[in-house]
This record gives C-alpha cells, sequence and structure tokens, in this order.
C-alpha cells in the first residue's frame, strides 16, 4: 500500500452573474469531500459545505483519479466501457460516423472521485472570484 495521501480538489467556475468566465482551483480536506458521496451530476450543492455561506453551486462533473470522467448518461456508481458515436464528455471522433468504446464513470459521485466540477447558481456575501485568483 502506498502512503501518498490523495489530493481532492473542487473546480468552480462561473456561466453568469458577476464574475461571468471565472473559475477557480481549491482542494478540500477528506472530510469535506466525502459529504458529496451519493450525489449525483446536476445535483444543487450549498457552499457552506466548504467554505462559501450562502453561495449554491451545481454539480457539473468531474473524474476520478485515473483521469475517467464522469457522464450524465452512465446511471450509478460503476465504471463501464461505453460506445461512443458523438463527440460530447470523454471523446472527439476524428471523422463523421467514427465510434469508439470508451471507459467512462456513472453520474454518482463516490469515493474514488479526485475532481469535482460545480457551476455557480447563487452567489453569497464572500469574495470567490478576486482579480488575484482570476490571473493565476
Amino acid at each position: 500500500m502506498s502512503s501518498e495521501k490523495t489530493v481532492y480538489r473542487v473546480n468552480i467556475s462561473s456561466k453568469g452573474g458577476p464574475a461571468k468566465g471565472l473559475s477557480r482551483k481549491i482542494t478540500i480536506d477528506e472530510k469535506r469531500f466525502n459529504r458529496f458521496e451519493g450525489l449525483l451530476i446536476g445535483d444543487t450543492v450549498k457552499g457552506g459545505l466548504f467554505g462559501f455561506p450562502n453561495y449554491e453551486f451545481r454539480i457539473t462533473g468531474g473524474s476520478d483519479a485515473s483521469g475517467f470522467p464522469m457522464r450524465r448518461d452512465v446511471q450509478g456508481p460503476v465504471k463501464k466501457r461505453i460506445l461512443v458515436s458523438k463527440k460530447g464528455v470523454g471523446y472527439k471522433p476524428k471523422r463523421k460516423g467514427q465510434k469508439r468504446r470508451k471507459m467512462v464513470r456513472g453520474n454518482e459521485i463516490t469515493s474514488d472521485m479526485t475532481l469535482i466540477n460545480l457551476e455557480v447558481l447563487k452567489y453569497g456575501e464572500s469574495e470567490l472570484f478576486s482579480t488575484e485568483q482570476a490571473e493565476e
């Protein structure tokens, strides 16, 4: 067994509001990350779970420790090889009509996940996207 500590990341992006087009990556501890377990892509999350009170976020995706992306259309906490033919999460075909079998994660967050992507739905009082963070 390796003694490496897993780094859990949350990628927060804004598609509207005062910080349109900005994003921020934060690292959180395992205790806070475990609160996401069992949630699905599309679920809303309160920002108080990880230090942003009065904020509200929507889960838009994520990936596991091996880098396999989550897909909304694969149900449950599984890792599957699916046949994909259209451009989407985890696949970009080289030519029209091309199909390929790709490994993806299901739409439920499990303990295997290391990255969760969130979108801001409701802003709180504290500053989430400052000008120093936007330059990084």
